[in-house]
């Protein structure tokens, strides 16, 4: 027997458009790609201005000599990897392996020079190493980012003692500014991790809230808004009446619905219920509003639709529903009734003015629209009996 889910994964909508989605990149990684072109941006023209600075020195420092053209070069390949798209996470990954490279390469070149001068060489190491670590932390988790900015800095720390202890230079009392500027760096990395392991348990904490709200928002058969979700759409056209603003509702009943079920069984039923929410919700606009109002009834909120604009778009949805079968069911039809929004009215009136609509469309012979008028202003709360105008056609 299969599940819900596998159903509504095998069930073919050929007639809704929503149904076929392109695969799209995710935000996060649009996000990550602008943010690395924007700091390539402002990184190659440093990286170069400083080579052609140490091309006019006497003695050029021999690491920014020959490392930074293989930085450049770095930098161009991932300028033109992540402009035509190319994966994200091969970039990340080489320009990553690449800078731990070269900032490990720099601590050791520090140590391995003969009486060179251990901060003047190994300062601009740790706040390479800054950068690197948010990249890290970019790129991997915390635990692993914090793991890997760890040891670099353990290792660019042990490089420049290396050699002072080797030159009989080790003592701490002559090196306090190179103490300085290594527990200054220790301090920024302190920091760095503790905002991204604050910013992994916020975008947690905020996946498990989103998907509370969707849970109790959502009917986990359809996917479409539940009723809970479709009061502050409602809510939202009566809030704009007082402003002049024209709103609508439809609410869509499935006819002989029990006849489904009894005939084909539930499963069926189901899959109907799934391939009309997916049909309504590809005939709407962006800004109206779908979601099941209970059973086999649907509401449609409609801003900025008055009376006769809301008759069209049901009478177009009950010619869509009439028109497009639904194996194995065949034809299934929709009974619609339809209230527009007036001044006085709050949920209860608005709604049962389209629920009484929809009854009648029942009693006219369903497949048929139904329009809801009030002659007389009604106090919320307080239903006046409506004026009902028939659209549709009988059906045997």
């Amino acid at each position: 027997m299969t599940t819900r889910r596998e159903r509504r994964r095998n069930l073919r909508l050929p007639a809704v458009p929503e149904q076929v989605q392109d695969p799209t990149v995710p935000w996060s990684e649009v996000l990550r790609r602008r943010v690395y072109l924007t700091a390539l941006a402002f990184g190659v023209p440093v990286l170069l201005m400083v080579w052609v600075l140490q091309l006019g020195e006497s003695r050029p420092d021999p690491y920014v000599l020959y490392a930074h053209p293989l930085l450049l070069i770095m930098c161009a390949w991932a300028v033109g990897w992540l402009l035509r798209g190319r994966p994200l996470r091969v970039a990340e990954q080489v320009v990553f392996a690449c800078n731990v490279t070269a900032v490990l390469a720099q601590s050791l070149f520090t140590a391995l020079t003969p009486g060179a001068p251990i901060l003047d060489l190994s300062s601009s190491t740790y706040w390479m190493l800054v950068a690197l670590s948010i990249l890290a932390f970019l790129m991997f988790g915390t635990r692993r980012a914090g793991l890997l900015t760890a040891v670099n800095y353990l290792l660019c720390v042990a490089f420049p003692w290396a050699a002072l202890l080797a030159r009989g230079e080790g003592s701490l009392a002559a090196n306090t500014s190179l103490l300085r500027v290594q527990l200054t760096c220790a301090a920024i990395l302190i920091l760095l991790f503790g905002l991204a392991w604050y910013r992994a348990r916020f975008l947690q904490e905020r996946s498990e809230r989103l998907t509370l709200f969707h849970l109790a928002h959502t009917d986990p058969l359809t996917g479409l808004p539940n009723r809970r979700a479709l009061y502050p759409a409602v809510d939202g056209l009566l809030v704009a009446t007082p402003q002049g603003k024209a709103g609508s509702v439809i609410l869509l009943d499935l006819d002989h619905f029990k006849r489904i079920n009894d005939t084909y069984g539930h499963n069926v039923g189901d899959d109907v219920l799934i391939y009309t929410a997916a049909l309504l919700r590809s005939a709407l606009r962006d800004s109206d509003t779908v979601g099941r109002w209970g059973g086999e009834e649907f509401l449609i909120t409609l801003p900025d639709t008055d009376t006769l604009g809301a008759t069209r778009v049901a009478q177009r949805l009950r010619r869509l529903m009439h028109n497009t079968a639904q194996p194995p069911v065949g034809q299934v039809t929709a009974s619609l009734g339809v209230a527009t929004c007036e001044p006085g009215d709050d949920l209860r009136v608005l709604t049962a003015r389209a629920d009484a609509a929809m009854y009648e469309a029942k009693q006219q012979g369903r497949n048929r629209v139904v329009v809801a008028h009030r002659d007389a202003f009604a106090e919320p709360g307080l239903l006046s009996p409506p004026t009902l105008t028939l659209w549709g056609e009988e059906v045997g």
